[in-house]
Protein backbone atom coordinates (compact mmCIF):
# COMPACT_ATOMS: atom_id res chain seq x y z
CA UNK A 1 0.00 0.00 0.00
CA UNK A 2 1.56 3.59 -0.75
CA UNK A 3 2.24 6.07 1.83
CA UNK A 4 -0.91 8.59 0.82
CA UNK A 5 -3.55 5.40 0.67
CA UNK A 6 -2.42 4.50 4.48
CA UNK A 7 -2.84 8.69 5.08
CA UNK A 8 -5.89 8.66 3.49
CA UNK A 9 -7.23 5.06 5.43
CA UNK A 10 -6.02 6.60 8.57
CA UNK A 11 -7.63 9.66 8.19
CA UNK A 12 -10.92 7.98 6.81
CA UNK A 13 -11.25 5.95 10.26
CA UNK A 14 -10.63 8.92 11.96
CA UNK A 15 -13.78 10.94 10.36
CA UNK A 16 -16.06 8.22 10.96
CA UNK A 17 -15.14 7.99 14.39
CA UNK A 18 -14.19 4.28 14.87
CA UNK A 19 -11.30 4.28 17.50
CA UNK A 20 -10.49 0.45 16.62
CA UNK A 21 -10.16 1.14 13.09
CA UNK A 22 -8.36 4.31 13.38
CA UNK A 23 -5.28 1.92 15.56
CA UNK A 24 -5.25 -0.73 12.81
CA UNK A 25 -4.60 1.80 10.45
CA UNK A 26 -2.07 3.43 12.44
CA UNK A 27 -0.46 0.16 12.94
CA UNK A 28 -0.31 -0.70 9.59
CA UNK A 29 1.38 2.37 8.48
CA UNK A 30 4.13 1.93 11.12
CA UNK A 31 4.24 -1.77 10.03
CA UNK A 32 4.37 -0.56 6.32
CA UNK A 33 7.05 1.97 6.87
CA UNK A 34 9.43 -0.31 8.53
CA UNK A 35 8.92 -3.48 6.96
CA UNK A 36 8.93 -1.69 2.99
CA UNK A 37 12.29 -0.54 1.13
CA UNK A 38 12.05 2.20 -0.24
CA UNK A 39 13.11 3.08 -4.02
CA UNK A 40 14.56 6.68 -3.73
CA UNK A 41 15.25 9.40 -1.60
CA UNK A 42 11.78 11.16 -1.66
CA UNK A 43 10.43 7.91 -1.00
CA UNK A 44 12.39 7.76 1.87
CA UNK A 45 11.09 10.97 2.92
CA UNK A 46 7.72 10.33 2.70
CA UNK A 47 8.28 7.00 4.94
CA UNK A 48 9.83 8.47 7.59
CA UNK A 49 7.12 11.95 7.99
CA UNK A 50 4.72 8.86 7.94
CA UNK A 51 5.85 7.04 10.40
CA UNK A 52 6.89 10.28 12.81
CA UNK A 53 3.12 11.65 12.13
CA UNK A 54 1.55 8.22 13.16
CA UNK A 55 3.86 7.44 16.04
CA UNK A 56 3.10 11.17 17.25
CA UNK A 57 -0.82 10.22 16.64
CA UNK A 58 -0.73 6.94 18.55
CA UNK A 59 1.29 8.85 21.36
CA UNK A 60 -1.44 11.72 21.65
CA UNK A 61 -4.57 9.23 20.89
CA UNK A 62 -3.48 6.86 24.12
CA UNK A 63 -2.14 9.69 26.00
CA UNK A 64 -6.07 11.31 25.80
CA UNK A 65 -7.77 8.12 25.74
CA UNK A 66 -10.29 9.51 23.80
CA UNK A 67 -11.83 7.90 20.97
CA UNK A 68 -12.36 9.54 17.17
CA UNK A 69 -15.52 11.22 18.36
CA UNK A 70 -14.00 12.53 21.39
CA UNK A 71 -11.06 13.02 19.95
CA UNK A 72 -12.55 15.26 17.14
CA UNK A 73 -14.03 17.64 19.90
CA UNK A 74 -10.89 18.45 21.39
CA UNK A 75 -8.41 18.23 18.00
CA UNK A 76 -9.08 22.14 17.92
CA UNK A 77 -7.08 22.62 21.36
CA UNK A 78 -4.71 20.14 20.35
CA UNK A 79 -1.67 21.36 18.28
CA UNK A 80 -0.03 17.77 17.73
CA UNK A 81 -3.07 16.43 16.36
CA UNK A 82 -3.90 19.79 13.99
CA UNK A 83 -0.05 19.38 13.17
CA UNK A 84 -0.23 15.45 12.64
CA UNK A 85 -3.88 15.09 10.37
CA UNK A 86 -2.26 18.36 8.17
CA UNK A 87 0.72 16.46 7.11
CA UNK A 88 -1.60 13.17 7.12
CA UNK A 89 -4.01 15.60 4.48
CA UNK A 90 -0.70 16.87 2.44
CA UNK A 91 0.42 13.34 1.90
CA UNK A 92 -2.63 11.79 0.98
CA UNK A 93 -3.04 14.47 -1.77
CA UNK A 94 -0.03 15.39 -2.68
CA UNK A 95 1.21 11.46 -3.66
CA UNK A 96 -1.76 10.78 -5.18
CA UNK A 97 -1.47 13.11 -7.77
Amino acid sequence: MSISQHAKRILAAWNVADSESFERELEAALTSCRNTTAANLMEIEQQELLETVVERLRLIHSAQGTNPAEGRKKAASAQGLNAGFALLQHLSHRLAA
